[in-house]
């Protein structure tokens, strides 16, 4: 890999400490280093600096410095062109970042390696027909959920699965996860957790109001339809990067998507390594 696109989140990397690392570090290894324009003007090195669609075109690979919450902000920007993205850990719990920010310089010469070890993580698409039929799709890396909004009174959600209703579920929301979203916000909802490697859907209410209500690990195959039942909106969140708002005239179908989120592999850290350092320790 030749040309490393580096994008960081201000909110997490404030001073550019991290950043300034990095490309310092690309640079003495004569890679092709770009960032956005105003970023590299930060550096006070606008040479530098591009368009994001020019660097998403161009570069080899994505080193994007935050949180969670960053990493997937990108993949839903480049997830069409299958551009690997590593995340270096600035946030809290980091479930997609690969490196530690203390271990950035001990990780990046990897990058240099041919064999690099990337992870291809299984998307979810979300397609929501409108009360006037038209349909539009979404992509998500982590889920895809429903939740009432403030105020408003208890939602009663109709779950399809294959066209054949399974159940009516009350609660505050629900949400459809894949294995690598089952640590995000299903795990917070009481879903399962499921190796990210796996071909699942999650399916787990949000505050159910009746006991029974419980998650349904599905296959990557099934193809799971929600329906609001009754009047009132419901806000509907794509990996917590897209929102809007929906009611019972809308249609709600969520399958495993055809795009994957390529994460590369510096640390060679196994999954259930991260999980005890990151949930299991934290106890």
């Amino acid at each position: 890999m030749k040309k490393i696109g580096v994008i960081p989140n201000l909110l997490r990397d404030k001073d550019l400490a991290i950043t300034k690392k990095v490309i310092a570090w690309l640079q003495k290894e004569k890679l092709l280093v770009y960032v956005s324009c105003y970023i590299a003007n930060l550096l006070n090195q606008p040479d530098l600096g591009t368009d994001a669609e020019e660097m998403y075109k161009t570069a080899d690979a994505l080193i994007v410095i935050g949180g969670d919450g960053t990493i997937l902000s990108v993949a839903q920007k480049v997830y069409k062109m299958q551009i690997p993205i590593v995340g270096i850990n600035l946030g809290r719990l980091g479930f997609l970042a690969d490196v530690e920010s203390c271990n950035v310089e001990e990780f990046l010469p990897i990058l240099c390696k041919d064999d690099i070890s990337i992870d291809k993580r299984m998307m979810l698409r979300t397609k929501v027909i409108g009360p006037t039929g038209v349909t539009s799709f979404y992509h998500a890396l982590n889920e895809m959920s429903l939740t009432r909004t403030s105020g408003s009174r208890i939602t009663e959600f109709e779950i399809i699965v294959n066209e054949k209703v399974y159940d009516i579920y009350p609660a505050d929301g629900i949400l459809v996860a894949t294995p690598t979203g089952s640590t995000a916000y299903n795990l917070s909802a009481g879903g399962p957790i499921v190796m990210p490697y796996a071909k699942n859907l999650i399916l787990t209410p949000i505050c159910p109001h009746t006991i029974y209500s419980r998650s349904i690990v599905l296959s990557d195959k099934d193809v799971i339809g929600l329906r609001i039942v009754g009047q009132g909106e419901i806000s509907c969140c794509i990996d917590g990067q897209v929102r809007m708002m929906i009611t019972n005239e809308h249609i709600i179908e969520v399958e495993r998507s055809a795009y994957t989120t390529q994460l590369l592999k510096l640390s060679g850290t196994d999954f259930l390594d991260i999980l005890n350092k990151k949930i299991v320790e934290r106890r």
